[in-house]
């Protein structure tokens, strides 16, 4: 009686699993669908991060591993977002305005990614859980390692490409996302 009762927990237990799995990837699915595409998601959607800090590399493989669940990794990789203090603003507005002229390039904002990886924690299914805090720090360190400094103009060429063929290849979600006249 108690193998049956524990084959009927497992079986009960691996359909929960398969039934959370089937809804991530249906809104996986989702996300990538036209309606939900985004210039990023036509990037790279790998990084070299032999360079960082050894604590980075490794939490860029937990990176990889959740936020690849719900969307494409290039989407967080190419994204525009580079989260900095008022303060680091101030400094590099008088370093390197350049990062300020155009906001498809570079949004700059003190919580950009915290916003972001706090919306992504609170959807339904989201695997981030505790990996939030480790995520987000190296979402911050990594936008400011390529986007920034002397990587700043590869950069906005990677990114300047990416918008322009959105723009000729999904022209109604382009103007749905960046039309400045609305």
């Amino acid at each position: 009686m108690k193998k049956i009762v524990f084959t009927v927990a497992v079986v009960a237990v691996a359909l929960a699993i398969g039934k959370v799995a089937q809804q991530n990837q249906v809104q996986a699915q989702q996300s990538n669908t036209a309606g939900g595409l985004f210039p990023n998601d036509f990037g790279p959607a790998s990084i070299d991060v032999s360079s960082y800090p050894k604590q980075y590399q490794e939490t860029y493989k937990v990176f990889l591993e959740k936020c690849s669940v719900c969307h494409t990794i290039a989407r967080p990789i190419n994204s525009q977002f580079l989260e900095m203090s008022e303060a680091e603003q101030a400094q590099m507005k008088k370093t390197q305005p350049e990062l300020f002229k155009d906001p498809k390039i570079l949004q700059i904002d003190p919580h950009i990614w915290s916003r972001y990886v706090h919306r992504m924690m609170d959807k339904p299914g989201c695997p981030v859980g505790k990996d939030g805090k480790r995520i987000w720090q190296f979402l911050v360190y990594d936008s400011i390692a390529r986007k920034t400094g002397k990587n700043f103009a590869a950069w906005e060429k990677t990114r300047e490409k990416l918008v322009k063929d959105f723009k000729v290849q999904h022209p109604a979600r382009y103007k749905e996302l960046f039309d400045e006249g609305q």
